[in-house]
């Protein structure tokens, strides 16, 4: 084709031809006053969406605050008991993990619950891991207290695991979640294990085998620990919850590579198959005991309840237990 019939088609300029003196400023896309302001406020609407707020003593009775009833705001006194201490024993160091999710602001008593019962007996450090909570929420002035806003949205009761195999806050962490509340201080007994569950259960389901098997086959374990979730009677650990040592999960992490199983657990149904997964794992190990029995036999258990109404029920019927569970569909 001519030139004459290329005349109408617009060319890239050559700056090369252009001295340099007379060339145009090229402003990359990036640079552009115009996309440095979008990008900055885009930013700054999440920082704000997702930011997590501290307020001052001053504030806990604030507006923001208004919506909760006395006994919420009488939670929110985050101050240990003068009565508190450091829990050590056969001079290991603990650690309380709270798995946090908040779908409703009435949520919000769970974990300040939680906290709360905590500082009545101990001063440890707590994490309260946040696993894809719904709205934000004040978290108010905590003490000894750090807040982790996990990556793994949806991974539930393994990020507790993941969390502290990576960061080692101490000897031995007590894994709780925001709907569990300490009821007294631990004994010597409870804590005289490198790894106790809370409460136990007995698998029945052959369907809920069946999945815990396929996700142990994501894991790469070996033929017998396949061999043993399918035939043998193994106890599945309630929530996920309990005391466990740090050199054991350095063990399951070495052998079973348990940290993976944050790219795949993301629904409600794959987060209880993490009970049964982590229970086979520590059963085949032999590492298995319960402090405080089958989770059926705690009063009430799975009914829709508080605080208040368990704790007389358990005072009535003569229930041991350091830890008082509430149950609230979320």
């Amino acid at each position: 084709m001519s030139s004459w019939a290329n005349r109408g088609i617009p060319r890239r300029r050559d700056l090369t031809q252009i001295p340099e003196p007379f060339r145009p400023v090229i402003i990359p896309r990036v640079d552009q006053p115009q996309v440095v302001l979008s990008e900055t406020f885009i930013q700054s609407e999440i920082k704000k969406q997702n930011e997590v707020i501290y307020p001052v003593e001053s504030d806990w009775k604030s507006s923001a605050f208004s919506g909760y009833n006395s006994a919420s705001a009488k939670t929110f006194n985050v101050r240990p008991s003068i009565n508190a201490k450091e829990l050590i024993h056969n001079e290991k160091t603990y650690v309380f993990v709270i798995l946090r999710n908040i779908q409703h602001a009435s949520d919000n008593e769970l974990w300040l619950s939680c906290y709360h019962s905590i500082r009545q007996f101990y001063t440890n450090q707590i994490i309260i891991i946040d696993d894809n909570s719904a709205i934000n929420t004040f978290n108010g002035k905590l003490v000894n207290t750090e807040i982790i806003q996990s990556e793994y949205n949806g991974a539930g009761e393994i990020l507790p695991y993941v969390y502290f195999q990576k960061n080692q806050w101490a000897d031995t962490m007590i894994f709780l979640h925001d709907s569990m509340s300490l009821h007294r201080a631990f004994t010597e007994d409870e804590l005289d294990h490198e790894v106790v569950f809370h409460w136990h259960f007995t698998e029945t389901s052959q369907d809920n085998i069946k999945k815990a098997i396929a996700i142990l086959s994501i894991l790469h374990v070996p033929d017998e620990v396949i061999k043993y979730a399918a035939n043998e009677k193994w106890l599945g650990c309630f929530g996920g919850a309990m005391i466990i040592d740090a050199s054991v999960i350095d063990m399951l992490e070495a052998k079973y590579n348990i940290s993976t199983l944050t790219t795949y657990i993301r629904t409600r149904t794959q987060r209880q198959i993490i009970e049964r997964v982590i229970g086979i794992l520590l059963s085949y190990e032999k590492k298995v005991s319960s402090n405080f029995g089958d989770i059926v036999k705690f009063p009430y258990a799975f009914e829709p309840n508080k605080l208040q109404t368990t704790t007389h029920n358990i005072s009535q019927m003569n229930y041991n237990t350091a830890i008082i569970k509430l149950w609230r569909g979320r």
